[in-house]
């Protein structure tokens, strides 16, 4: 059986934890902008131009340095189940040659 486990010490997962961010940061740009939340003149456009690209920058960039970070503080360590599992026992040795009963 195939289990799952989730590490928080795997650059991959921040980074892709950031590009979904940065996505949902482009998405939500132009509600909050059809909302009136960034003003109603035209320095709201220029006002919600700023927040998408800072927003995206922010998660795209930030969750990818968290990632790079931590593997700093990664720790490989091996236990002798998980080596008994991943590597067959070996063969045992032939025996001495030795002398033919007749």
């Amino acid at each position: 059986m195939t289990g799952y486990r989730v590490s928080f010490i795997r650059s991959s997962g921040w980074t892709r934890l950031g590009l979904a961010g940065a996505v949902l940061c482009l998405f939500l740009t132009p509600i909050l902008w059809s909302f009136g939340l960034f003003g109603v003149d035209d320095v709201a456009l220029k006002r919600a131009i700023v927040f998408a690209v800072s927003g995206a920058w922010l998660f795209g960039l930030g969750f990818f340095l968290i990632g790079w970070a931590l593997q700093g503080f990664v720790v490989r360590v091996r236990s002798t189940e998980d080596e008994d599992d991943h590597h067959p026992a070996a063969r045992p040795s032939a025996p001495p040659p030795g002398r033919r009963a007749n």
